[in-house]
């Protein structure tokens, strides 16, 4: 596994970041079997009591590759984490019609 952090900090935001890349290698007496599409994942929250605004992007599958006359099968599990804590959010006021002056 290879992970990668960096944080960034500016007037605004404290800003995290995590990459990370997964892979496996099994040989393989196959490599003509079905192959299924990656599977995706992406989750987004915001908490505004805290002011941290979350996402996570997430991308699992497989692939086979030859060298010679080995196959090999490669597993992978690639992730980002984005965190972001902000240091003054106001949320906007509704604004309607009906809302005092």
């Amino acid at each position: 596994m290879i992970t990668i952090n960096s944080r960034i900090e500016d007037q605004e935001s404290r800003t995290r970041v995590r990459k990370s890349f997964l892979y496996h290698v099994t040989r393989s007496q196959d490599g003509k079997t079905a192959m299924t599409a990656p599977e995706i994942f992406i989750r987004k929250s915001f908490d505004t009591l805290n002011k941290i605004e979350k996402f996570c992007f997430q991308i699992k599958g497989s692939f086979y590759t030859t060298n010679g006359d080995l196959v090999a099968k490669v597993y992978f599990h690639h992730c980002l984490n984005v965190q972001i804590s902000w240091k003054d959010f106001n949320l906007p006021q509704k604004v309607s019609s009906t809302d005092p002056e």
